[in-house]
């Protein structure tokens, strides 16, 4: 129709880049246009006459459709375009991009963690792996039954202790390469010595290092098992990390990752 061809003459040339407001806008611009009216042929009526009955019936349809739509849509598409300005301006007030990590220095925070296991719920040399705070802990009993917790991660490789470790007294044996350590205090006893020729291979481009452990301790009354754990440990090894991306030329004491 006529109005149809109106309406698409005022759309812009890329209505997606103007967003929903600019095309709400330009809505409104159309209805508020003038519609061209069609008028019926007379009999025997001539070119002429034909012309200016047209003429008459545009005029009649603006005025009309001026007077209906008019005032209307102009307060409509003013709020149209001021909305889409404040959108816009709103956008290039927001940044692009967020800084979501760290390099500054993450103090210790240490707090007391139920584990949500009781001391009745382990057996001697029985091993429970929790995660608190972001910590992989290992709960366990050793062979007397007196109740210890150690860090889940072997220092070698990082293997899981709690899948298949081994508890010998006082002693904790890795299941990959037989890494053993006191559970009393974290001391290195013996270093990947299986399989053999292949375990202390694989120990030899790694650091010795102790094994973690916490404190751990039993309620009096209902038997429920805290860790000591530091609940920013998380947040200071990312901090690390972050800093060791940035930082092209390793760390900033002169060490490299």
């Amino acid at each position: 129709s006529r109005w149809y061809k109106s309406f698409r003459r005022l759309l812009p040339p890329h209505p997606r880049a103007m967003g929903y407001s600019m095309g709400f806008a330009a809505l409104c611009a159309a209805l508020a246009a003038p519609a061209v009216g069609f008028v019926t042929p007379a009999a025997h009526q001539s070119v002429p006459a034909l012309r200016a009955s047209a003429a008459a019936g545009q005029q009649d349809s603006a005025s009309s459709q001026g007077a209906r739509f008019g005032p209307a849509a102009g307060v409509v598409c003013g709020l149209a375009v001021a909305a889409s300005a404040a959108a816009l301006a709103r956008r290039r007030s927001q940044p692009k991009t967020a800084a979501r990590y760290t390099t500054q220095v993450i103090l210790p925070a240490l707090q007391w963690i139920k584990t949500g296991l009781k001391a009745s719920d382990l057996q001697a040399t029985e091993l429970k792996a929790k995660n608190l705070a972001g910590v992989d802990v290992l709960v366990g009993k050793d062979g007397s039954g007196k109740l210890f917790c150690v860090g889940n991660l072997c220092p070698h490789i990082g293997t899981p202790m709690s899948e298949g470790a081994d508890v010998i007294g006082d002693v904790i044996v890795c299941p990959l390469h037989g890494s053993s350590f006191k559970v009393t205090t974290g001391e290195l006893i013996d270093w990947c010595p299986s399989p053999p020729i292949i375990g202390p291979l694989t120990g030899l481009p790694i650091e010795k290092k102790n094994l973690a452990v916490f404190d751990v301790r039993s309620s009096f009354f209902g038997g429920d098992i805290e860790v000591l754990v530091d609940t920013n440990a998380k947040k200071a090894w990312e901090a690390d990390y972050w800093k060791g991306i940035l930082d092209a030329q390793g760390k900033d004491d002169g060490t490299y990752y």
